[in-house]
């Protein structure tokens, strides 16, 4: 009994009072206090001096919105722009910057255009110009919090009176990069890096790309706006689209005028998508006139010419035009996603050919249905050893 009584005081007893405190709620923490203006304003110093620059615009961007008036904050801000916007930042700093910010619709992020008075200058590589003004486009992040968003590209010009096309190409430029991703499933070819686009108002009149830059020269030539969109979009697919080479006409690789098809048909396919370049950019009535001349006679030659290694060989306008027929079959047969499988094989330490992807796009198409046999199967190939549909 004794030695009962003896284990009870002192074991049992003890563990249920220490239970019992496990058990109980702990009292709440104190909050963080508060930064002060002037410590807002020396965290920022301190993150630009450890090369932070990201992290002392914000502590900048806090600063001023807790003292709207205060000049060591706005001028700290303004020269942390003036620096260049950050890759990654809040909504809750960028609505604290001075720069004019627009939503692009359908939840895929906002433009943010540095204040006129505040020049960004900036020397792009190729030519060696000068460019004064910059827009930001910021897409939500995959992660999906709406406490980031993230670079996409900066669209550079040199008047202040083209701050509204650098706003609309930018929303343009978005769109495009969600129907790719969107009907692909695939990260483009230039995966996540931020690119610059430098709105040239010299030049001859059309577009260029250049390593991670895209150009658009002569911006007062007369365009209607399905051209604007096809040029736009032609330039970003050099980027966004596989580079399959070797052509001499009309131009060396393809990449750009099979993307544009593609990417305007994917938003012409995609309920929605139409209203939202008209939202972002405007006039996107010329889409059938686009599909009319450009799409129906690559499909069109594809039909007729059928599946041909000949073909798929050439290096002309016409033979371009034939692979572009080629994928967009493709496309219309087996969908984006098969499309985005064979660019998955293409080489990868060597320039791909046509025929590198007429190869792949074989290679990845689904296996006939055992005892399936179609009408084409049957008889004998136009051009022997050709592969794909």
């Amino acid at each position: 009994m004794a030695y009962r009584f003896q284990y009870v005081m002192t074991r049992a007893l003890p563990a249920a009072f220490l239970l019992l405190l496990a058990l109980a709620p702990l009292p709440a923490s104190p909050p963080a206090p508060a930064l002060t203006y002037d410590e807002l304003l020396e965290h920022a110093d301190k993150a630009k001096f450890q090369g932070n620059a990201e992290e002392a615009l914000d502590y900048a961007a806090a600063a001023h919105k807790l003292r709207p008036d205060g000049l060591a904050a706005t001028l700290k801000v303004e020269q942390l722009i003036q620096a260049g916007m950050p890759n990654h930042i809040t909504p809750a700093t960028l609505a604290a910057l001075p720069v004019s910010v627009s939503d692009i619709g359908g939840g895929l992020g906002s433009v943010a255009s540095v204040n006129a008075y505040l020049p960004c200058k900036t020397q792009e590589p190729q030519h060696d110009w000068t460019f004064d003004h910059e827009t930001c486009v910021y897409l939500k992040t995959a992660k999906a919090t709406d406490n980031e968003l993230k670079l996409f590209c900066r669209v550079h010009y040199t008047v202040p009176g083209d701050q509204r096309l650098a706003e609309r190409t930018g929303s343009l430029l978005a769109i495009a990069h969600q129907a790719w991703a969107q009907k692909t499933g695939a990260p483009t070819a230039n995966g996540d890096t931020p690119f610059n686009v430098w709105l040239c108002r010299g030049g001859q009149s059309g577009g260029e790309q250049w390593r991670d830059n895209l150009y658009l020269y002569d911006l007062d030539a007369s365009r209607s706006s399905i051209e604007w969109v096809r040029e736009i979009i032609h330039e970003y697919s050099h980027l966004a689209v596989p580079a399959i080479g070797g052509y001499t006409d009309p131009e060396y690789w393809a990449n750009g005028y099979l993307g544009e098809r593609l990417i305007v048909r994917w938003i012409q396919r995609t309920p929605g998508m139409p209203g939202l370049v008209e939202k972002a950019w405007g006039d996107f009535s010329g889409a059938p006139n686009f599909d009319r001349l450009l799409i129906a006679p690559a499909i069109t030659l594809y039909k007729k010419i059928g599946p041909s290694k000949t073909w798929v060989t050439k290096r002309d306008e016409l033979g371009m035009r034939y692979f572009i027929g080629q994928m967009l079959t493709v496309d219309d047969k087996y969908g984006p996603r098969t499309l985005a499988a064979a660019f998955g094989q293409l080489p990868r330490f060597r320039e791909a050919k046509p025929e590198d992807m007429a190869a792949a796009v074989a290679e990845v198409l689904p296996a006939p249905k055992p005892g399936k046999h179609s009408q084409s199967a049957r008889k004998p190939a136009k051009d022997p050893g050709s592969a794909t549909p």
